[in-house]
């Protein structure tokens, strides 16, 4: 398929509902003479039937002719909570945006969420131009959010969804025809890992700290249904836990 003439092509790769909705809705009032847009989710979704209803199909960023293919088609490639790393030569190729649950440089990576509830580090969402490292890259738009004393990790991350889609709502069609002022990040801030975020789920049961750490640390590991937080019983099984919290 060919670039049209001055339409802009642009392709979302996401795995998140929430954002893939509020894409569809904002860029339905951008004419199709200015911009089309291709949906896709990730071949390592486990479960993309919601994905599927949205009128997605499937892609694997890690498929060199698929590659090939991306960067002859697309203008813009927008990453939204893809669960795919994108490989150097099409980030080097085409300019490629990442929409980050996180406010960089501050606890890039996974669940920034969960380690700004323990670090103490801001969290927010960030806009930002890809290059080969993860999470990192000039910066484009950010919002801060608020972490409040009864947050679980789901509450947080719930609160920087919404930030990204306010973001997405005022600025896609800026984002389109690159009309913005990108910035470099000061420093590379900190990264965490999925192994970092394994190690926390485990929970020593012989470890000292105060009681407002461990209260934190069972906060920062709750996320609705998800079993994070654990520890192994006497006969060598896992015993998942979480915390409820409830404000007056």
């Amino acid at each position: 398929m060919e670039k049209g003439f001055n339409v802009k092509k642009v392709l979302v790769v996401s795995d998140n509902v929430e954002l893939v909705s509020k894409f569809q809705s904002v860029s339905k009032r951008i004419s199709t003479e200015v911009a089309e847009f291709d949906y896709r989710y990730s071949i390592i979704n486990k479960s993309p039937s919601e994905l599927k209803r949205l009128g997605m199909s499937v892609v694997d960023m890690k498929d060199q002719k698929i590659i090939n293919l991306i960067t002859s088609t697309y203008d813009l490639i927008i990453s939204a909570h893809c669960k795919q790393i994108f490989p150097k030569k099409l980030v080097d190729t085409v300019r490629c945006i990442n929409i980050h649950p996180g406010l960089n440089p501050y606890n890039r990576g996974w669940f920034p969420q969960v380690f700004s509830i323990l670090n103490k580090k801001p969290i927010g969402c960030t806009i930002h131009l890809m290059d080969e490292k993860i999470d990192h890259g000039d910066v484009i738009y950010q919002s801060e959010v608020a972490i409040k004393s009864c947050d679980t990790s789901l509450d947080v991350y719930n609160r920087v969804v919404s930030a990204e889609k306010e973001l997405i709502n005022n600025h896609l069609l800026d984002l389109v025809h690159e009309k913005y002022t990108s910035k470099k990040l000061g420093n590379d801030g900190n990264y965490n890992g999925i192994k970092d975020f394994k190690k926390l789920s485990q929970l020593d049961l012989s470890s000292s700290g105060t009681l407002a750490e461990h209260i934190d640390l069972l906060r920062a590991l709750t996320h609705g249904d998800f079993n994070n937080a654990y520890f192994v019983d006497d006969q060598g099984q896992r015993v998942f836990v979480k915390i409820n919290l409830d404000k007056e």
